[in-house]
């Protein structure tokens, strides 16, 4: 270390003062402060001291700031006095020469030197110097050899390698000894603040820092006891790999002004500050040590610690190889007596000789986010005024969906939108609603034309893309889930289609899962004892039912031998799936009940219905790209002229009629590219790229148009070998991308659960994948990886919808997927829970149920009948009415206060009960009008009373109204 800085302990707000120390100068400055930042410190120098011989160590006086003690290289330690640098020094004469790796001031004007080892002579030397300061006649450096003894000769043979005095005990210091408690290159601080902790370090290799507590052992009590004990004390705490390997460390020093700060300066510059906070104990536990061995006595023993933080005094937000500015490096540093926060601040000694303020940057505010997004803010301490609680935008919106909807247009940047003053035209956008499209190719255009996969994760991906999102947005666009749940998104595909009304992804996702649970609930894809529900396009193009079929089949055919294209042929045969146009095939039935999958028209009369319906909403172009994947171009051109159409409208219906007419040219096909590129709407596009080149490729290149329109396009026109191709390449990619319209082409079967992975990895939406595969797990997918996998997605499910105290929609969710559990047979998959609570008898302790409800029904089929053996004739009156036991017979308690049965209504207000039946109104009865139907027992003596005679009992009594029973049981 070639410089050094300490700061004056008796420094105040207006007068501060430091010492400068230039090793390699052997020189001191005691330099007064006049003004500064904290970049810099402007100070002047009041006084110095430049005949300063070689030396190894030096301390500043804490009572007199005119006095420096250094360790020279001979052994001496030498007095300077700033205030006359020519005045000879003051010097403590050793009978040995070696080095002096340590010098310490105590307040009561004691000095202390710590030496080298050498053999039967002491390495410790503690001096008076106010007894030195009055001895006048001192002469020069090292010429006093036979002045007076040291006060105290320790640590015989023992080399010293620091020394610290301890304030409130200015007669005890604490050394640092090499080959004992550090090893090598020792340095030590005592905290200012708590005298009974000590820190030591290992400085350089596997560098390491030790707190000490000095009540642990005698060894740090006395400066007077031996120090030949043996005995190891173990650290109160301990830090490890604290710096980089190649670095030391330089200094350490504890805070004057914080409590538990331990500051640490290494020689690459790092400076960090180590928070030290004392576990807590309670006062009763203190209170009894105090009672047990004396007043204060807790205060004698040692007490835990733990590291509270660790923080950086520069940024620590950047790393440190961004700053390289190398004359900005920290090289000593010491802390302030006062600070301006709560903070401390060092004065800083750096590399290119300046002095600069550091203050240690402030601790953020503890910060918690619920499961029902409430973001906490804050502390609960006295002094922390800042606690708070941030909620969502909007804690009960009309519709998710709409919340949803305004957080994704506030997240737009300017950069997404039409520029301001360009000219525009009206197209449409993916549900045919009249968009703005410009005219010039912008950086906007680059973002409209994204590939369809793309737009949706755009937009789902509100405040990453666009303008940043607010902490309320933010926090409602966390409760999208639970919101979603609460309006009841279950797995009704067309409930849920109405719930999501702003993601066409997930509508087109929930309304291919409607039409195959609609498919599966008729039964109609039944063949030959084969389920072939939930099927993928991929599968039944490349017949391949995989893990799924033996689940598929019937128990009893499970031997036979399955031709999986033959099925596919009598289902096609079965189902009267008319063939449409499209290209020349050898597997036409394939084809047929692919595109049946993927929802396209199967006749000219529905494709008629379906393209009337898209005209009758407006959505014009969507209707015309649909009759032209089916080679309509008449139905199309009048898709185009119907319903109020737009100029665009009709230029496309021209389009479409002048492709008509014969082969195009290359200006009509760069007339139509480039209307396509002014585009947003991505039917348009779909029938621009068809009309301007005739290619059906070029359709299903269009990455804009959904996935759906684009595989239907493939199965009507490609040619078989060029469809096997683009299926898998769509099937591969769909998985890759956690693309959720890829159900389309997987199914949901053992491929989606691959697809959906990705999709959870990518958006964190468990919930979608959970309602969906629900229809298939464990229906079809019972292989074990895939059902721990699945399982694991429902428990996390069902336990954030228990987190979000929705424990009733938890419980629907519960019934409705295990009513999906169940094979077109009628076989149930999954057994129903156990019955959680019953009334039981007070006197044989068996279920008052005529089925007792640990027995298993006899047939568990769908539509079937179940039949419970029951103990007695279930038709007489009293097991029908509950007041009897119908295991052994008896009577259940009679009320406490009437001494009518209980188990029947209060005869009493049945006239009030029947009244009310009649003359019910559209609001609730209140929750006590319908508690008084009720029987309610005391847990303490086990009586019963009807509900309405309890309340009116302990509204005025405390004891049980039963003769002779002294129970409390209104406590």
């Amino acid at each position: 270390m070639e410089t050094a800085i300490r700061w004056s302990p008796a420094s105040n707000a207006d007068e501060q003062r430091f010492l400068y120390v230039d090793v390699s100068g052997k020189s001191f400055k005691l330099c007064r402060v006049t003004s500064g930042d904290s970049t810099c410190l402007n100070y002047d120098v009041l006084a110095s001291h430049s005949r300063v011989p070689v030396f190894r160590a030096f301390d500043w006086s804490p009572v007199d700031e005119s006095l420096v003690a250094v360790g020279q290289a001979s052994g001496e330690a030498t007095i300077l006095r700033m205030d006359d640098g020519y005045q000879t020094p003051i010097v403590f004469p050793i009978r040995n020469q070696r080095y002096c790796n340590a010098v310490a001031f105590s307040t009561q004007g004691l000095l202390a030197a710590g030496l080298d080892k050498v053999r039967n002579d002491f390495c410790l030397n503690i001096w008076d110097v106010n007894q030195r300061l009055s001895v006048s006649g001192s002469r020069g450096y090292g010429s006093d050899r036979h002045a007076l003894e040291p006060l105290r000769k320790l640590a015989s043979s023992e080399p010293i390698t620091s020394i610290k005095f301890f304030k409130d005990q200015p007669d005890t210091l604490v050394t640092g000894v090499k080959g004992q408690f550090v090893r090598i290159y020792d340095l030590r601080a005592v905290d200012w603040l708590d005298e009974n902790y000590i820190a030591s370090c290992n400085p350089s290799g596997d560098a390491s820092i030790c707190i000490w507590d000095r009540r642990s052992g005698s060894r740090f009590s006395s400066a007077a006891l031996p120090t030949t004990d043996s005995s190891q004390l173990s650290a109160a705490l301990e830090f490890k790999n604290v710096i980089d390997p190649k670095s030391s460390i330089w200094s350490l020093r504890f805070s004057r002004t914080k409590r538990g700060c331990l500051g640490m300066l290494s020689s690459d510059g790092d400076f960090k500050a180590f928070d030290i906070a004392k576990e807590y104990v309670s006062d009763e536990n203190r209170t009894s040590l105090d009672q047990a061995l004396g007043q204060d006595s807790a205060k004698s023993y040692p007490e835990q610690i733990y590291t509270k933080s660790v923080r950086d005094f520069r940024n620590p937000y950047l790393p440190h190889d961004c700053d390289t500015d190398t004359s900005r490096k920290v090289a000593s540093f010491d802390f302030l007596n006062f600070s301006a926060s709560n903070e401390p601040t060092t004065v800083t000694l750096l590399a290119n000789r300046s002095v600069a303020l550091f203050t240690l940057q402030s601790q953020p505010c503890p910060m918690d986010l619920s499961s029902q997004s409430v973001l906490a803010r804050g502390g609960l301490a006295e002094h922390d005024l800042n606690f708070k609680l941030i909620s969502p935008s909007s804690k009960s919106p009309s519709r998710v969906s709409h919340a949803v909807q305004g957080i994704q247009d506030r997240s737009v940047s300017p950069a997404n939108s039409q520029p301001n003053g360009s000219s525009v035209n009206k197209t449409e956008d993916k549900n045919g609603e009249g968009q703005k499209s410009s005219d010039s190719s912008t950086k906007a255009d680059v973002i409209q034309h994204l590939p369809n996969r793309e737009s949706r994760e755009r937009s789902l991906s509100a405040g990453i893309f666009g303008s940043l999102l607010s902490v309320y947005d933010a926090l409602t666009w966390m409760s999208i889930p639970r919101l979603r749940c609460q309006e009841g998104y279950l797995v009704d595909g067309e409930k849920n289609k109405e719930l999501l009304s702003n993601d066409p992804g997930l509508r087109e996702f929930w309304d291919w899962v409607g039409r195959a649970r609609e498919n599966s609930s008729s039964d109609c894809m039944i063949i030959h004892s084969v389920d072939m529900n939930y099927l993928g396009v991929y599968s039944v193009w490349n017949n391949r039912l995989g893990q799924s079929l033996e689940n598929r089949m019937l128990g009893s055919d499970l031997n036979q031998t399955i031709d999986v294209n033959n099925l596919i042929i009598d289902l096609v045969e079965e189902l009267r799936i008319p063939e449409g146009k499209g290209c020349t095939t050898r597997f036409p039935a394939h084809r047929r009940l692919c595109l049946r999958i993927s929802g396209a028209a199967e006749s000219i009369a529905d494709l008629e219905v379906a393209v009337n319906k898209l005209v009758e909403v407006r959505q014009h172009t969507k209707a015309a790209a649909l009759a032209l994947f089916q080679d309509e171009p008449k139905l199309a051109f009048l898709a185009l002229r119907k319903n109020q159409p737009t100029p665009a409208h009709k230029l496309l219906a021209m389009a479409i009629a002048g492709a008509t007419k014969g082969e195009t040219d290359p200006d009509w096909e760069q007339t139509c590219e480039e209307i396509a590129h002014e585009l947003i709407d991505p039917y348009s596009r779909a029938i621009l790229a068809l009309v301007s080149k005739g290619d059906w490729n070029s359709v299903i290149q269009e990455a804009t148009l959904p996935l759906r329109y684009r595989v239907e396009v493939a199965l009507r026109w490609l040619p078989d070998k060029e469809l096997a191709s683009y299926l898998r390449d769509a099937t591969i990619d769909a998985i890759r991308q956690g693309d959720i319209e890829g159900v389309i082409l997987t199914g949901l079967d053992h491929a989606a659960m691959d697809l959906f992975q990705s999709y959870i990895n990518k958006f964190g939406d468990i919930q979608t994948p959970v309602l969906a595969m629900s229809h298939t797990v464990p229906r079809f997918i019972t292989d074990p990886p895939n059902s721990t996998r699945y399982e694991a997605w429902r428990e996390t499910y069902r336990r954030q919808m228990n987190s979000w105290k929705l424990q009733l929609d938890r419980a629907r969710f519960d019934v409705e997927s295990r009513k999906l559990a169940v094979t077109w047979d009628g076989r149930r998959l999954i057994k129903p829970p156990p019955q959680q609570i019953s009334l039981i008898c007070n006197y044989c302790t068996r279920p008052l149920s005529q089925q007792d409800g640990t027995e298993s029904p006899v047939h568990q089929s769908v539509g079937m009948e179940v039949s419970h053996s029951t103990a007695g004739s279930p038709l007489g009156t009293g097991s029908m009415s509950g007041t009897v036991c119908p295991k052994c017979g008896r009577h259940m308690p009679r009320c406490g206060i009437c001494s009518l049965w209980l188990g029947t209504a209060d005869p009493m207000s049945r006239a009030a009960i029947a009244s009310e039946n009649t003359n019910k109104q559209a609001n609730e009865a209140p929750q006590e009008d319908v508690m008084k139907r009720f029987v309610v027992f005391c847990i303490n003596c086990n009586h019963g009373f009807h509900a309405d005679h309890a309340r009116d009992w302990f509204r005025k009594h405390r004891i049980c109204p039963v003769a002779e029973c002294s129970c409390i049981c209104d406590r």
